[in-house]
């Protein structure tokens, strides 16, 4: 039996494969939302071959963008982590987005912003985010951002995307991930003096630029203290505080250490590592801007007046 090819008048033929690639258009996100960011992207631009952008009107080109760009991030759906993983009342808290596309663009923050509990996250996108080509492997990147200090409970984090907006094509922000965190409260377990400020800083004498400290509080209310001064040559010296204790919430005290070691732009050898016990310091802090250290250091006493580096 032969079979009978079905005749199609010439004038239908154009509207039967506009229809047909119509079809393909509305199937394209749909069929790849499950697949991964660049198969999905290679049959995108496959699929925009096969059809004429140069027949379809403007409204329907916006229509491809758009749906493609919303599968985009939905099938990227980026996944977000809080670090730590268990902050603790008043320590550092960083999202990080793993894998998240940069269209090969530098990755701009453009608001933090926090009411209540909920905190937003937005980042702006260039235009060309919505572009259909194979993103190269550069494209997809880890970023951290930091959220700031938080008391004990719940927050949650939600990050949006938004594309710039172009003279003939505007996005809205698009969602790209979302996580929750417990920040636990650090004073209820700690017994003796704690500190009820972070410390953490830069501190100098303005009278005696040059010299000063760089103070590092832990999360565990430890410091580590670094002074740099000169020598009776002028040769820079570095003395370090550690590991100390607070003696009550504004006063911290501990051994000073002087340390040498190989220098600089030679092979490292530990065993011209030297650590050598040199005195003790005490910190003062009056309150969050300003401190006294009193110190005794290879048989000098003295005290120095500092406040917080500004810059």
């Amino acid at each position: 039996m032969t079979a009978v090819q079905p005749h199609i008048n010439p004038g239908n033929r154009k509207s039967l494969m506009m229809k047909i690639r119509h079809a393909k258009l509305i199937r394209i996100p749909f069929y790849f939302l499950a697949r991964n960011l660049r198969r999905l992207c290679k049959n995108v631009d496959n699929g925009i071959g096969d059809i004429r952008l140069s027949s379809f009107s403007f409204a329907k080109r916006v229509l491809l963008i758009g749906m493609t760009f919303g599968v985009m991030t939905t099938a990227q759906a980026e996944n977000i982590t809080i670090h730590p993983a268990s902050p603790m009342s008043l320590e550092s808290v960083v999202a990080r987005i793993h894998g998240y596309y940069t269209c090969g663009h530098e990755v701009v923050v453009t608001q933090v912003q926090q009411v209540g509990t909920a905190i937003r996250i937005d980042l702006r996108a260039p235009i060309s985010c919505a572009d259909f080509g194979v993103p190269p492997p550069t494209s997809f990147i880890d970023i951290d951002i930091k959220l700031g200090q938080f008391p004990s409970g719940l927050f949650s984090v939600d990050i949006f995307r938004t594309s710039l907006p172009n003279a003939s094509i505007t996005f809205e922000s698009t969602q790209v991930g979302s996580a929750q965190f417990t920040v636990t409260d650090s004073y209820a377990s700690k017994v003796g003096p704690i500190p009820l400020v972070d410390y953490t800083d830069h501190w100098w004498n303005p009278q005696e630029s040059g010299m000063g400290f760089s103070i590092m509080q832990h999360p565990s209310d430890r410091i580590f203290a670094a002074w740099f001064v000169y020598g009776q040559t002028g040769q820079p010296t570095w003395y370090t505080l550690q590991p100390g204790q607070w003696l009550s919430s504004t006063l911290y005290t501990g051994p000073i250490y002087k340390t040498s070691g190989t220098n600089l732009g030679a092979t490292y050898n530990p065993g011209q590592l030297e650590i050598t016990p040199v005195g003790t310091g005490t910190f003062i802090f009056h309150n969050y801007s300003n401190a006294t250290f009193n110190y005794t250091i290879e048989g000098k006493e003295g005290s120095k007046n500092i406040t917080r580096l500004s810059f």
